[in-house]
């Protein structure tokens, strides 16, 4: 069905009148809670962007509970044809957080620390890498051979960490993700063989080692490309029956893994759910019908 201007114009203003009445239903909490994750030190959404004065709303009540809602840029009002200010001194710190987490590095040590296996993809540097996007879909020689000595470990699922377009994200959420997941994969009885970390990585470098160890499914964590002021986000991509060149749309992907977003313990959580169902049936990605208004 085509949409017309006002046709989405009066849907808009049905769903906002309908958030406005429920705001003033709703009754006021008797007890103010501790805010989520006050206990581990950080809070589960982001600091509460300020309201703006918006010419002639419509429905002006519930404009701060849609601003609540979502960290998207929404109801931000204007200076004559400009941004307010702060909004656009919010836009460039989101934007420099941005590119802070592609330009940074893990450090060397990371590896070792959590007892993985260090490898490398082709890339020369970080520059290459970012020029070059599949020179960081293969390991390099090196790597290769040092995949190559544990392919009899044919493990149930291979555990593989990237750097990706975000290793800040793997410096601050990485090792209680890993964790995670490595609990949540015993607990499924599951063997995971040797762990591998990967510098310079895209997500396809996961097949070539998934490929080389004999697995029979790899998971990877990974530093999700940043948007505003998303520079510490984690991505799981889960693909079975791995194989060199495996499309995307057979790959399942776990994505906003940090403090606001969904935990490492969900994220590990639903990984096990997803991989049981691929075994069972012998494919995933899309074919498994999980995702948004599927069961």
């Amino acid at each position: 069905m085509k949409l017309d201007e006002s046709t989405l114009q009066s849907i808009v203003e049905a769903v906002v009148r309908q958030l406005a009445l429920e705001s003033a239903a709703a009754p006021a909490p008797a007890t103010v809670a501790a805010p989520c994750g006050a206990a581990e030190g950080h809070a589960c959404t982001a600091d509460p962007r300020p309201v703006h004065a918006v010419e002639r709303p419509v429905f002006e009540a519930a404009l701060p509970r849609l601003v609540a809602l979502t960290s998207s840029q929404i109801a931000m009002g204007r200076a004559g044809n400009r941004l307010r200010t702060d909004d656009y001194l919010r836009a460039r710190e989101g934007h420099a957080d941005a590119r802070d987490a592609v330009h940074s590095e893990v450090p060397d040590d990371w590896a070792a620390r959590h007892d993985l296996l260090a490898l490398r993809t082709r890339c020369r540097d970080r520059h290459h890498y970012l020029l070059f996007p599949n020179e960081g879909r293969r390991l390099d020689d090196v790597s290769r051979a040092a995949v190559e000595a544990h392919a009899a470990s044919a493990p149930d699922v291979q555990i593989i960490v990237g750097d990706g377009l975000s290793p800040n994200a793997i410096v601050q959420n990485g090792a209680a993700t890993l964790a995670a997941l490595r609990g949540a994969l015993a607990d499924a009885g599951w063997r995971t063989g040797v762990g591998c970390y990967v510098k310079y990585a895209r997500i396809a470098v996961a097949d070539e080692i998934g490929v080389l160890t004999r697995a029979r499914a790899t998971v990877m964590l990974v530093g999700e490309r940043p948007g505003l002021g998303t520079g510490d986000s984690l991505s799981v991509y889960l693909a079975v029956n791995p194989r060199i060149g495996q499309d995307n749309a057979e790959k399942n992907c776990i994505s906003n893994v940090r403090p606001i977003g969904i935990s490492g313990a969900e994220a590990a959580e639903n990984s096990v759910a997803i991989l049981k169902r691929a075994f069972v049936s012998g494919r995933g990605g899309v074919s498994l019908g999980i995702g948004w208004g599927r069961a």
